[in-house]
């Protein structure tokens, strides 16, 4: 049988450390997040991997991502006694907004310490907590008879063994979607950095282009200017006679036309 309100109040004080009354909500009593917790990283890149332990001061806050788990220590060392066995849970409004308790839902007969919850954020977004927040239930129930049992000791921080496998990161929701943005980010410089090897290369062949052709019109215009110079150059010297010259041809010489260059002389001296 579970124990009421009334039970509670009576016995909780052996029972819980720091016990106060005003933390008993009808038939569980109220536990508060501890000064240790553990949150897996998120991959992000402002999130580094292999996260420490972190050790909270009065009222400090912590986040726990979507998607990433959490491990928690009460703040309050706990007993169950032999003829008894506790129920644990957090309460419902850190459900609504996400959380939930992945370590087990019972506390063994004859335990002794604080309690370790484990409890993963499957919430759309981030959930904020603080040390001393009243985030956790506990009731208590009567069993058949007491058994002899060892006592059960509880824990006095969170053991390494249990951060070591979430310490590299969790493939959240958050997580892959931080991969994607980083690999969108790396392949959008990759194609930045192929269009300006692209736009150089183009540059340069154009300018290696531009150059040849350049050159080329160059030559062309030199050759047709060295043409022309030697074709002018040509025209201007004389052509050579094409005859003897009329002074030095022979009294009495036929002209070209047949015709003799003066007329015979007449005896007697008269024409």
């Amino acid at each position: 049988m579970f124990w009421g309100g009334e039970r509670l109040k009576a016995q909780l004080g052996a029972l819980i450390s720091d016990y106060d009354p005003q933390r008993v909500d009808r038939a569980a009593y109220r536990l508060r997040i501890g000064s240790e917790v553990y949150v897996s990283p998120t991959g992000e890149p402002n999130d580094p991997r292999n996260k420490p332990k972190t050790q909270l001061t009065f009222s400090q806050g912590f986040t726990i991502p979507a998607g990433q788990f959490g491990f928690v220590l009460t703040e309050e060392r706990v007993k169950v006694p032999k003829e008894a066995i506790a129920f644990i849970s957090i309460r419902a409004k850190y459900k609504f907004r996400g959380l939930v308790n992945v370590s087990g839902f019972h506390v063994d007969p004859a335990y002794e310490g604080r309690l370790l919850f484990s409890i993963f954020n499957a919430g759309p977004g981030p959930v904020h907590l603080s040390q001393g927040e009243e985030c956790f239930l506990i009731w208590y129930a009567d069993l058949d008879q007491p058994s002899d049992l060892p006592i059960k000791n509880g824990f006095d921080s969170i053991p390494s063994e249990l951060t070591g496998p979430i310490a590299g990161g969790l493939q959240s929701f958050a997580s892959l979607l931080s991969k994607i943005n980083e690999n969108d980010k790396k392949v959008g410089d990759r194609v930045s950095v192929v269009e300006r090897e692209q736009a150089v290369l183009k540059w340069a062949t154009a300018l290696v282009v531009g150059a040849v052709l350049t050159l080329g019109l160059k030559d062309c215009s030199l050759s047709r200017a060295s043409t022309a110079l030697q074709t002018s150059a040509t025209s201007a010297v004389p052509a050579p006679p094409t005859g003897t010259p009329p002074a030095a041809r022979p009294l009495g010489a036929t002209t070209p036309q047949g015709n003799t260059s003066a007329p015979p002389p007449h005896a007697g001296g008269k024409p």
